[in-house]
């Protein structure tokens, strides 16, 4: 007799912590569009020369000027870094490479903050003029990350609610509480900081590339001067910023 009641009790306690188990788990994103606020240019000088201290030489030189123009312009310390430094040897052309170096390359790239658009072709046109080769990069950019991270956030834990509520409703049951919410950490760089992220990651590349103009956030591009001679590049249309959040969500369900 004690054997099927303490099987009775046993299946009895298993239905309740079916009951109490019963949850629904969904992922959810969400994201807010935001027209960028500053552009960050990374400014390349690169020099060639037989002997490494004359590269280095005339890399400072044109180097000193560029931070002079920087300065004519209004462009703020805090708004300029020297960033990558890069020293090599130069064997020759392919095909004609020499077993000693025939010269030294020196270059050197100066990344710029600007808030105003509008400076940007005349800043680039007179930094050619000061005698920098490349702009390698071209990033428009957030400073406000945090205020449009929390937005993106709130739509998406609102979305994930909504769609949990909704398979709840066709299961013909009810959402609780939130039991478990974990957060997928998304690198927004277009609104990361500045000095903290800057040119990470990333070098002159030879092929130009572009982004949709109301979705992406960066041109990756090499103007050589030149270029700036033609027909304007609107280089002053950033277009907008996607700052997403991702959240997963666990709700308990009820009758």
């Amino acid at each position: 007799m004690r054997l099927p009641i303490f099987l009775l009790c046993f299946f009895n306690c298993l239905s309740l912590f079916a009951e109490e188990q019963r949850f629904i788990t969904v992922t959810a994103a969400g994201e807010v569009n935001v027209t960028p606020d500053e552009v960050v240019l990374e400014l390349d000088v690169r020099t060639r020369e037989k002997k490494l201290l004359e590269a280095k030489r005339k890399n400072d030189a044109v180097s000193h000027s560029l931070l002079k123009l920087l300065s004519d312009h209004q462009i703020p310390r805090a708004s300029i870094k020297l960033d990558d430094l890069d020293v090599s040897p130069y064997f020759g052309e392919y095909g004609e490479r020499q077993e000693t170096p025939v010269a030294y390359d020196y270059s050197r790239s100066i990344l710029v903050r600007l808030t105003d658009f509008d400076k940007i072709e005349p800043l680039l046109s007179d930094a050619f003029d000061a005698g920098i080769t490349h702009v390698s990069r071209m990033q428009f950019r957030v400073s406000s990350q945090r205020k449009h991270q929390f937005e993106a956030r709130r739509l998406a834990v609102a979305n994930a609610r909504e769609k949990a509520e909704h398979l709840t409703e066709l299961a013909g049951m009810r959402l609780g509480t939130a039991l478990q919410i974990e957060e997928h950490i998304e690198y927004n760089e277009a609104a990361a900081d500045f000095f903290a992220t800057a040119g990470v990651g990333y070098a002159p590349r030879p092929v130009a590339k572009s982004v949709i103009p109301n979705r992406g956030s960066e041109y990756t591009f090499v103007v050589q001067h030149g270029d700036l001679n033609a027909e304007s590049l609107q280089l002053n249309t950033p277009g907008q910023i996607a700052i997403s959040a991702e959240v997963k969500i666990k709700f308990e369900m009820l009758h």
